[in-house]
């Protein structure tokens, strides 16, 4: 399990690497970029369960607000709360079709944008055109990334999730 971790914590810091780096805005479409580190996020929820997507949630979340201008709390709190029900979600109940991928990444990516968009608005930094804008665009986005990256991750931790049964 230790090999889960240590593979986790390269996955989060590569994805947080890329999305800060500048170069990484020549793959923006519609305006917005995918959100790799939440794509990661989710699969780690739905292969390992709940708890493991909320500490992963947790840490890159924390790491996102300290890097951006927003106030605490403003990335993490949404990404804590999807990862808790996307572990429900997981392999047990749906068995990786990528369809049911597909569509745990695209509502889930809607949820997150929905409740980010909810809080940056009692802050004040945000508009409800926002919406249709970002957080749709995102979505999409992040639904067609979500299957290679998947079909990736599953190689990655195939022998760990053979080994644990999850």
């Amino acid at each position: 399990m230790i090999l889960v971790y240590i593979l986790s914590a390269v996955i989060l810091a590569v994805s947080l690497i890329l999305q800060s780096h500048p170069s990484f805005d020549a793959i923006r479409f519609a305006g917005v970029k995918p959100d790799l580190s939440f794509i990661a996020i989710i699969y780690f929820s739905y292969s390992f369960g709940s708890f493991y997507g909320q500490t992963c949630a947790f840490i890159t979340g924390i790491f996102q607000d300290a890097n951006s201008n927003s106030p605490l709390g403003l990335m993490t709190l949404p990404k804590v709360l999807i990862a808790f029900f996307a572990g429900f979600v997981g392999r047990s109940v749906f068995q990786g079709s990528s369809f049911t991928i597909i569509l745990i990444i695209f509502v889930a990516s809607l949820l997150k944008g929905g409740l980010t968009l909810i809080f940056a608005l009692i802050f004040n930094d945000a508009s409800v055109a926002s919406l249709l804008h970002i957080v749709l665009p995102e979505s999409v986005y992040n639904a067609v990334i979500a299957m290679p990256l998947f079909f990736i991750y599953d190689k990655i931790f195939e022998f760990e999730l053979s080994k644990e049964r999850y």
